[in-house]
């Protein structure tokens, strides 16, 4: 029995939606309190960013060339909201040509993928609080996570209100096809919850 509940892996396959109203204000009230001092960290050159990113599982840094618009003071306002998520900010030419940046870019590092997915231009030109606040939430975990006692925590603190569990044996001979179908699907429910009315309409999935 002990060896058939080790072979057995509690996959989560995250539907990021928008945080619920009551989640919304608890953050809001958080960032009012002892964090409010706190500041994104200054990058100053390529190893500080390199050092930075990968010393945390979640790094969001702004690449500003123009330290005047507006995304900036967005920016600062998000550190206040995603207490778990590491930020850095810089402006140094030889940090953004290192990360490809061209342009006023916002960009999120997942170092368990190593992913980087960025906001660049056209989308910095609009952003608020909400559209940023949103994207840190789609994008800071990745989209089909391994169930456990480290990444339990990270994952029910997290702002994601529904979460769908996969159990399934990583010895069994169909698992490596299921966990695609799994991955094809958690991107295409990424971020959505179809809405018809107050009440919330099911989707169904096949796997």
């Amino acid at each position: 029995m002990e060896a058939a509940q080790s072979t057995c892996l509690l996959l989560l396959f995250l539907l990021t939606c928008g945080p619920l109203p009551e989640v919304a204000a608890d953050v809001q009230e958080a960032s009012d309190g002892s964090s409010a001092a706190q500041e994104p960290v200054w990058l100053t050159d390529v190893p500080a960013a390199v050092e930075f990113i990968a010393a945390v599982e979640v790094a969001v840094i702004g690449f500003f060339q123009d330290l005047e618009i507006s995304a900036v003071s967005v920016f600062h306002s998000m550190v206040q909201t995603f207490q778990d998520v590491s930020f850095g900010i810089s402006n140094n030419s030889e940090v953004l040509a290192h990360y490809n940046i061209t342009g006023n870019t916002i960009s999120l590092f997942r170092v368990v993928d190593n992913e980087q997915l960025d906001l660049n231009n056209e989308a910095i030109e609009s952003i608020d609080e909400t559209k940023l606040r949103r994207f840190i939430e789609i994008n800071n975990l990745h989209l089909v996570t391994e169930y456990n006692p480290v990444t339990v925590i990270g994952l029910f603190n997290s702002l994601v209100p529904i979460h769908l569990l996969l159990i399934i044996s990583k010895a069994s001979q169909g698992y490596e096809e299921n966990m695609h179908r799994y991955q094809k699907a958690a991107k295409l429910f990424q971020g959505k919850r179809e809405t018809h009315g107050s009440e919330e309409k099911s989707q169904k999935v096949e796997l």
